[in-house]
């Protein structure tokens, strides 16, 4: 009798002890999505155009972004939009990731948009999707960048499926 109360004692013990525990969630869903830039050729626009060492600077985040960092292809790039404010500027560097400062060429542009949160589960938090972004280029005498715009008008930036601005070069 003793020793079926202490397997029923144990058994009841286990059953409250693993039931308490929770499941390991991993996000696995999408979250905030990346700018996604596609480089073209100025002269024939529906040829897409290499670009290299290329380096991208952010106004606002500490880190810069170089080939390796943003870009699986060379003809198209991947980066980080600010999430706290309805502009980005990013700094594209033309020879920027070379050693020689002297051959760089810096161009400027504005990525303008509104922004909403969305809750995408317990495990994934909230994401940030971007809704009417436009695009502003700072002109100089000698831009690299011939052209930009986003691939619809206005552009909503809602995933990382596609390409949402051209930059014609």
């Amino acid at each position: 009798m003793k020793k079926s109360r202490l397997h029923i004692t144990i058994f009841i013990s286990f059953v409250f002890l693993f039931s308490a525990c929770e499941k390991d969630e991993i996000c696995i869903e999408e979250t905030t999505p990346r700018l996604i830039i596609r480089f073209f050729d100025k002269d024939d626009p529906d040829e897409l155009k290499v670009v290299t060492n290329i380096r991208v600077e952010i106004d606002g985040i500490d880190d810069v972004f170089i080939n390796e960092s943003i870009t699986v292809f060379t003809d198209s790039i991947s980066i980080p939009i600010k999430v706290t404010e309805d502009l980005t500027k990013f700094k594209l560097i033309l020879n920027g990731s070379d050693s020689d400062e002297l051959n760089d060429n810096e161009d400027v542009f504005d990525l303008i948009y509104t922004r909403e949160d969305v809750y995408v589960s317990r495990s994934c938090g909230f994401k940030t999707i971007f809704f009417d972004a436009i695009t502003r280029l700072e002109a100089e005498s000698d831009n690299w960048i011939f052209a930009i715009e986003t691939i619809k008008n206005p552009q909503d930036i809602l995933n990382q499926q596609s390409a949402h601005v051209k930059i014609f070069h």
